[in-house]
């Protein structure tokens, strides 16, 4: 199929359309950095871009995934830049939209595992962007099937260590250059890791059942960080040493994902344990190192 993916040149992206090209689909990439067409998901010039390439099939993964970024920054790229590539896939008159979710729309939840059919009670304006593009896409579902995936934490290898959300990346590279790791509150919080090549089975089986939907992409395993920290100590033969500072308001406490639907919908269930996929992101990264 002919496909457009945005943000295809991040870490999800990067995986992601190297997938859907080993699957023999012609994949175009939009994204401000790297191979591809460079162009602002805001901007206006992206409906006729998406009128020229004609794609069936229109992976949005461009965000601004900083939990603790400006509102204003947040606004622009997630919900403007939202709307104008559901704009542009209207009027390119696309099949299928994917959706990149996020747990963030849960907020905190008073009971474990999260389900999608939970209240959505967003704590950051990260996760407020992120429902709030959810609405959108269910506002365009008269002119194309969308399909909402909201992940649960996706690691692996490439990863940006520089980036906000993810921890275990910043936790390996650190560890490794034996650097110390910023834990924020007790570290007793849980998390659901999930591997970025289970998050890349799952959006690729999106293409062979089309359907209009919101699935919860996660491990269904909860990791709390010091946990991880310890993994990443044992995987690694280093010792870490913890910064504790206070907890961030944004934080939450626990996060945990029944992916039931999506093995209903998708026939999809993660494959790779914590174990197996840290040691392909240290791996990765010792790799770099060299």
């Amino acid at each position: 199929m002919n496909i457009l993916v945005t943000g295809g040149n991040g870490f999800i992206g990067t995986h992601l359309v190297k997938r859907l090209r080993g699957l023999g689909h012609e994949v175009n990439v939009a994204d401000l950095i790297g191979r591809g067409y460079n162009l602002d998901i805001c901007s206006p010039k992206l409906a006729d871009l998406l009128i020229k390439l004609k794609p069936q099939i229109v992976y949005h993964l461009a965000a601004d995934n900083r939990v603790t970024g400006s509102v204003k920054s947040i606004l622009k790229s997630n919900v403007i830049g939202t709307f104008n590539v559901l704009e542009a896939c209207k009027q390119a008159k696309i099949k299928q939209f994917i959706f990149t979710s996020s747990a963030a729309v849960y907020g905190e939840s008073k009971r474990l595992p999260i389900k999608e059919s939970w209240p959505t009670r967003p704590i950051s304006a990260y996760g407020l962007s992120k429902l709030t593009d959810e609405l959108y896409c269910h506002l365009f579902e008269k002119h194309f099937l969308a399909t909402i995936f909201r992940f649960a934490n996706v690691y692996g290898p490439g990863q940006n260590s520089t980036a906000e959300g993810g921890v275990v990346a910043i936790f390996a590279r650190r560890i490794l250059d034996n650097q110390p790791v910023t834990v924020y509150g007790s570290g007793k919080q849980t998390r659901d890791f999930v591997f970025v090549g289970d998050v890349v089975d799952a959006l690729t089986a999106a293409l062979s059942r089309p359907q209009t939907a919101i699935l919860n992409i996660g491990s269904n395993q909860p990791t709390s960080i010091v946990r991880l920290v310890n993994l990443i100590e044992k995987l690694t033969k280093m010792p870490a040493k913890i910064n504790y500072l206070p907890k961030r308001p944004v934080e939450i406490e626990k996060s945990l994902f029944s992916y039931e639907q999506a093995g209903i919908k998708l026939k999809w269930r993660p494959k790779t344990s914590i174990e197996e996929g840290l040691n392909a992101t240290i791996g990765f990264n010792l790799a770099g190192a060299e």
